[in-house]
């Protein structure tokens, strides 16, 4: 006799929301993607909000009755091959959440609406990978219990992570960083994130 297994519908716990590093994670499994990310991509953390007619799934550039807003966790692009990503941080056990199928619908009619080199995928928390530092670094993290302790480690990414410019995680991204990441646009005498 041949089991059937019924997947529950998922649902979301209360967030963790961390919003010391100049940018706000809705989740600690978020902080674990950017940590994987950091040192190859330059990102922009829920800077893109895609409003959508909710019946067609279309970007609109006008707010009304039926229109919906989407904001994807990250834009990531790739520090030297260029390439750019859309990306939704998910736990695996959303896999088959329909939504994800709008979003990523949404996500590819508003790339190409905007004619922008991007592509979008979902990153399932079970295909971050952390290299020894990275993992070092969320668990170090992940022990932090006063908001004082959060902030020293915060200073350490700080000087590990920029050292042409003080407190890169305190402040919004510079003009040229935001035009690299969404475009890929180079400005002279600019680091890059």
């Amino acid at each position: 006799m041949a089991q059937t297994f019924v997947r529950k519908k998922f649902k979301y716990g209360r967030s963790f929301k961390i919003i010391n590093w100049g940018v706000q994670f809705d989740s600690l499994l978020e902080l674990k993607y950017a940590i994987s990310i950091q040192d190859e991509y330059a990102f922009l953390r829920s800077r893109i909000a895609i409003y959508y007619h909710h019946g067609a799934g279309q970007p609109t550039s006008y707010i009304r009755e039926g229109v919906r807003r989407y904001t994807p966790d990250y834009l990531i692009r790739h520090k030297q091959t260029g390439e750019a990503f859309l990306v939704e941080i998910k736990p695996r056990a959303a896999e088959n959440d329909p939504q994800l199928a709008l979003r990523r619908e949404v996500a590819e009619k508003y790339i190409h609406w905007r004619r922008f080199d991007w592509k979008f995928k979902i990153v399932f928390d079970d295909e971050i990978v952390l290299n020894r530092t990275g993992l070092s670094v969320f668990q170090d993290c992940c022990k932090l219990k006063s908001n004082s302790a959060f902030k020293i480690w915060l200073a350490q990414q700080d000087k590990r992570y920029n050292r042409y410019a003080p407190t890169y995680f305190a402040k919004p991204p510079r003009e040229c960083d935001i035009r690299f990441v969404m475009l890929g646009m180079h400005s002279p005498g600019c680091n890059y994130i």
